[in-house]
């Protein structure tokens, strides 16, 4: 059973976790932006999400291996994404909540769909 002071901390770092994510949205959001210029680098992007192979990013995405290598090894570089240890690379941003994914809009906060 976590005691009073374990109980700080965790509201502590709670709540630099928030600030952390309201002052970097910006800064994030334009390294997005400058990593992935188009359409078809962010959908690419937003596929790598563990699960997806790069074979089928690549497939889907109509772009040629060299393409999709490029594009991995420029997103880690900017701690964008990262290697799992069974050696996937895995987006550490979701684009929807930065607006940048072409097609589909970001769900805004209390708005039933």
């Amino acid at each position: 059973m976590p005691n009073e002071t374990e109980e700080t901390l965790v509201g502590v770092l709670a709540e630099i976790r928030t600030w952390l994510k309201v002052a970097m949205r910006e800064p994030v959001k334009a390294s997005l932006e400058a990593a992935l210029p188009d359409a078809k680098s962010r959908t690419a992007y937003q596929m790598f999400d563990g699960n997806t192979s790069f074979e089928q990013v690549r497939v889907a995405c109509k772009m040629s291996p060299n393409s999709v290598v490029a594009l991995t090894a420029r997103c880690s570089a900017m701690g964008l994404m990262e290697l799992t240890p069974e050696k996937k690379r895995v987006r550490l941003f979701d684009l929807k909540a930065f607006d940048l994914l072409p097609g589909i809009e970001a769900t805004k906060p209390g708005v039933e769909e």
